[in-house]
């Protein structure tokens, strides 16, 4: 079975249950990344494939700068196409289960502070159109933690103004009803108001200058340009980052680690529990700095008195 042949099989099967698009869009990714490696390995039937190609394949790919996270869901992806081949007689082994699995490092998102947040929020210039619908689309993310497929799948039928929430679409194709706040919804209603003066070529809430969806790629450049316009530094300035802040503000004002689970619309509460660990330490970093009784004492005689009693240890 040609390696090409393989993996429009595999796509057509995604395709019939039904995956996200953006699924389906990663598989076709990852499995023709790999097809192009082994191409150049002179395997073009997935009988010539090795674990030791598979290997070299998954190195390669830490070589070329990607991040441990991004190599271990390859890896999966990978394993699950390999898998259906086997159930599907096109190989008569799979190389994939003498491939080990990569280890896993995954490094939470530094999120932004609540004075950066309001430096990027006020940004976007509010007598334009893209600047009022911009500054609406980073108000929802930070108030109500959207990933980015889902701000932009929002249908703009599915917001219900009088009780200030939205169905969205997560992961897994599972809808959830999410919160935001009345400022939001004001920021919301006035891109709204302009949103109804263009021509509209989509159902989704937030569009383009044509009247098109938004798609990944100019939404991430447009929170890249106003985090830099804005002089924000130490963090990445990407749409997930919006999501990192909005959890860790959230438990910081004194959010539960539930009502958060359903917020993000995450499958296990142990994923949650991320951000209340970084939100505690972030606690006691603030302790550091306003400890009542480094301020009493004075923060300069206190750090210096325990700097010289370790040095005694």
């Amino acid at each position: 079975m040609p390696i090409k042949s393989a993996v429009e099989s595999f796509l057509s099967r995604c395709i019939a249950l039904n995956l996200a698009a953006g699924s389906i869009t990663w598989y076709r990714h990852i499995l023709k990344d790999l097809a192009a490696f082994l191409a150049e390995s002179e395997a073009r039937e997935l009988k010539e494939v090795s674990p030791a190609l598979l290997r070299d394949h998954l190195s390669g790919l830490r070589r070329r700068g990607h991040a441990s996270e991004t190599v271990f869901r390859t890896y999966g992806g990978i394993r699950c196409a390999f898998r259906f081949w086997m159930r599907e007689g096109m190989i008569a082994r799979n190389p994939m289960e003498l491939v080990e699995r990569p280890r896993r490092e995954r490094a939470l998102i530094r999120p932004m502070s609540p004075e950066q947040a309001t430096r990027l929020l006020d940004t976007p210039d509010a007598r334009s159109w893209e600047g009022v619908r911009d500054r609406a689309m980073m108000m929802l993310m930070l108030d109500s933690g959207l990933r980015i497929s889902e701000v932009l799948s929002l249908d703009s039928g599915r917001v219900d103004w009088l009780n200030c929430s939205a169905i969205v679409m997560g992961k897994g194709r599972k809808e959830r009803s999410v919160p935001f706040s009345a400022r939001t919804a004001q920021a919301l209603l006035e891109y709204a108001r302009a949103r109804s003066q263009r021509p509209a070529k989509a159902a989704q809430f937030f569009l383009g200058r044509t009247g098109k969806p938004i798609c990944r790629s100019k939404m991430r450049k447009l929170i890249l340009r106003y985090g830099q316009q804005a002089g924000i530094e130490g963090v990445r300035l990407s749409p997930h980052t919006l999501r990192h802040t909005f959890a860790v503000l959230y438990v910081r004002n004194g959010g539960d680690s539930f009502s958060l689970q359903e917020i993000l619309g995450h499958s296990t509460l142990e994923m949650t529990r991320q951000y209340v660990n970084l939100a505690r330490r972030d606690v006691a970093e603030q302790h550091k700095k306003f400890s009542p009784i480094d301020v009493l004492a004075g923060k300069t005689s206190a750090a210096s008195t325990v700097t010289q009693n370790y040095q005694l240890v």
